[in-house]
């Protein structure tokens, strides 16, 4: 006689688990800092706060990360897309950020896409998330890669909602 068995289950997506994925980004702009210099302690600690609101109100589309030099993205820079919820992924360990490249004349910093959820929210809800958030940001649009193109390499998930990383491959 054969048994089957069929196991299913279902997990509430969390502040604790939005922590989660944020801690592994923070752990790749610590890696950019230690092999470049940027960013700096408090821009870490600002861009992981930011980043638990975003999962955890769900709006997050992408967020790049990163050296730019007149007007775009070196190599020196990560991606992250949010991923669907319901999305079977791994979860990856941070890291693997390299190292010597070129970033001479270029400078850290940050841009974000939010996703069609956000615009679905009304102004209160939106004024509530930005009033979270450590900082403010601007408009405008994410500049080009210098050259190469991004490439998904490692995925961070937890609580049924992931983020994949993109570098850049020359």
């Amino acid at each position: 006689m054969s048994e089957s068995y069929t196991i299913s289950a279902a997990e509430t997506f969390t502040i604790l688990h939005a922590r989660r994925i944020a801690s592994k980004v923070a752990t790749d702009l610590q890696r950019f800092q230690r092999f470049y210099g940027a960013p700096p302690d408090n821009w870490i600690r600002d861009y992981e706060a930011e980043l638990v609101e975003l999962l955890k109100h769900g709006v997050l589309h992408t967020v790049v990360y990163g050296f730019q030099r007149r007007e775009r993205w070196t190599a020196a820079s990560v991606q992250y897309t949010a991923l669907s919820d319901g999305t079977l992924v791994s979860d990856d360990d941070p890291g693997k950020i390299r190292p010597d490249l070129d970033v001479a004349g270029a400078s850290f910093t940050s841009f974000l896409d939010y996703n069609e959820k956000w615009s679905r929210l009304s102004p209160a809800e939106r004024a509530a998330v930005r009033a979270a958030c450590p900082f403010e940001r601007v408009a405008g649009s994410s500049p080009p890669l210098e050259r190469g193109y991004w490439a998904r390499d490692l995925t961070y998930a937890a609580g049924g909602r992931g983020i994949g990383r993109s570098t850049v491959l020359l």
